[in-house]
């Protein structure tokens, strides 16, 4: 899980309150990516000022999760393990620890298990830049501001996610544009 700042067109009379802490106009995309970049859940459209962390309090599915509701499958044994462990959606530290968010620990002077266990969550959580930078690549609206109001604007970004998994699903060998390939933003699986 993680967000993304799109740039926006301020809205008149908006003053500072979609300026981001990067310095542009922005909305904030928060989403859940699977381990084939598909986006399983996404949230568009809280704006820029607000923390990811901010934009999860008030996500359907931070609700969802906190209620219960999200059909999350329990807890299981992997394969050659005994002990059976929570599915959890793996988040940086901007987001809250939960039983089903896991998060890295926090401070500068952390064990060396700490620290590999910190290092090896940031690659799990790779696949959710990754599907951002190919979003950005394929479809270059994004590199620029979208000049339309902030709900045409959540329409494009839901578009186009929805167009992602549509191309990952149809297409996944020619979808992910040469480019990033190059930059070895994702290495597809012969699976």
């Amino acid at each position: 899980m993680d967000g993304k700042h799109i740039r926006i067109k301020p809205p008149p009379h908006s003053g500072a309150t979609y300026r981001n802490y990067k310095g542009f106009f922005s909305i904030v995309l928060l989403a859940v990516v699977d381990a084939n970049l598909k986006f399983l859940f996404v949230d568009v459209g809280t704006n820029g000022r607000v923390s990811d962390g901010g934009v999860w309090g008030k996500s359907k599915l931070r609700q969802a999760i906190t209620n219960g509701d999200m059909n999350i499958p329990e807890a299981a044994a992997l394969p050659g393990l005994a002990s059976n462990l929570l599915f959890v959606i793996v988040a940086d530290d901007a987001f809250p620890l939960m039983p089903n968010i896991m998060k890295p620990y926090p401070g500068s002077n952390l064990s060396k298990e700490c620290l590999i266990f910190n290092y090896r969550l940031s690659r799990a959580r790779r696949v959710s830049e990754n599907a951002f930078g190919i979003l950005a690549a394929r479809f270059r609206v994004f590199g620029t501001t979208i000049l339309t109001s902030v709900p045409n604007t959540k329409l494009i970004v839901l578009a186009a996610c929805s167009l992602h998994n549509f191309l990952t699903n149809r297409s996944k060998n020619t979808y992910i544009p040469e480019d990033c390939r190059q930059r070895g933003y994702f290495e597809w699986s012969s699976n």
